[in-house]
């Protein structure tokens, strides 16, 4: 069994008072035999030194990450922090975070990272919480694939790091006080956990009825469509992609190992006319295009909002709607943070939300055995 709590606080310089109304909000004498932390929060936090005082204050290992917004049952804001404690006389939590990563040494550094944990823990994790940097020259599939590696298809779930500023030079992840831009942090969950993955993605009435081949590409690169170039192809059915419009379009992608298509958006348009995407383009995979609009947001929120109320024993719960969300649903923004709000909080259940730069969550393939994924644009949640 794990019991969760949640506090959050608004007060980014004055750090005492800001500790002192988390500590208000938590009975630190409830606490079981292990215990550890996850926090979202403003990038303030980090850089007043919040985070850090309150980390060395905690009696537990913590990782995090700043985020566009953050929510608990008390409430929400774009300018907060949210801790969670999650504590268990039986299951345990071991953290650890890399160095900064770049394309030359993310593969040795999770690596490194996972066997530190591991060194650790008597048995390897039943699940990890994982939160990860944006990192310009390395797709986030690509983490995602090494993360999966280094610890044997053990299920991840988590987020890339995100703010209130789109060029990702403001965002950090934390691990026990110490923040990085490009640190890559974990905790292991180790012992009689159950974790549900809910991915709640674009409504089938917003995916186009056509499938399209993958003719040619390289990693996350896509160049050739049906043998056409990828814009000569998308010109054809109606869709012109520029440097401007380049994020609103999602590929419904169809894996071989998935029941579900993963939806994966574009990121980068190359002067040859080749796009950047989300994740992996292996040659000979399906896909449709998608849309991406206010109503078909809202009900995927309810989607997975559904889909979490059904787990009636639910003993923790944490939300990672994908960043673009929030942007796409303007003018009124904070429409998905009131439907969780009014959904959860009268559950009596706690949870703990935060917006995600891009989801770690895994999807069962026809095998029934679960696949780490890289998702764009989805309503993501873990349940234990």
């Amino acid at each position: 069994m794990i019991q969760m709590y949640t506090a959050r606080t608004s007060e980014i310089d004055e750090i005492n008072e800001a500790i002192n109304e988390i500590k208000s909000q938590i009975d630190f004498g409830s606490l079981k035999k292990n215990s550890g932390g996850l926090i979202f929060c403003h990038i303030d936090f980090i850089d007043s030194g919040m985070v850090a005082a309150l980390c060395e204050q905690l009696p537990f290992n913590v990782i995090g990450m700043t985020s566009m917004a953050s929510q608990d049952e008390r409430g929400y804001g774009l300018f907060d922090l949210t801790l969670t404690v999650l504590t268990s006389d039986e299951v345990s939590f071991e953290v650890g975070m890399t160095d900064s990563i770049n394309h030359d040494n993310y593969v040795a550094e999770i690596d490194r990272l996972y066997k530190s944990v591991r060194g650790k823990t008597s048995d390897d994790p039943d699940m990890i919480f994982s939160f990860m940097p944006y990192i310009r020259d390395v797709a986030g599939y690509e983490v995602v694939a090494a993360m999966d590696k280094a610890c044997h298809g053990i299920p991840i779930w988590g987020s890339i790091t995100n703010n209130i500023d789109f060029n990702y030079e403001t965002v950090q992840t934390i691990c026990n006080g110490r923040a990085l831009r490009a640190g890559l942090a974990m905790m292991f969950v180790n012992g009689p956990v159950a974790p549900k993955f809910i991915v709640s993605s674009i409504p089938e009435r917003n995916i186009a009825d056509n499938r399209a081949i993958i003719t040619k590409s390289e990693g996350a690169i896509l160049r050739e469509i049906n043998d056409m170039p990828v814009l000569e192809y998308l010109r054809n059915i109606g869709l012109v992609i520029t440097k401007e419009n380049i994020t609103t379009t999602p590929l419904m992608v169809y894996y071989g190992d998935a029941k579900e298509p993963v939806a994966l958006g574009f990121y980068t348009l190359f002067e040859d006319g080749s796009v950047l995407t989300g994740g992996e383009m292996p040659v000979g995979t399906s896909f449709a295009v998608g849309s991406i609009d206010a109503p078909g947001i809202f009900e995927s929120a309810q989607a997975g909002l559904q889909q979490i109320m059904q787990i009636q024993d639910r003993q923790v719960t944490l939300l990672l709607p994908c960043v673009t969300r929030y942007i796409m649903l303007s003018p009124d923004q904070e429409s998905e943070l009131r439907l969780i709000k009014e959904t959860l909080t009268g559950s009596g259940s706690p949870f703990m939300m935060g917006y995600s730069g891009g989801e770690i969550c895994p999807m069962q393939g026809p095998d029934g055995k679960l696949y780490n994924r890289f998702h764009n644009y989805t309503f993501c949640a873990c349940v234990l």
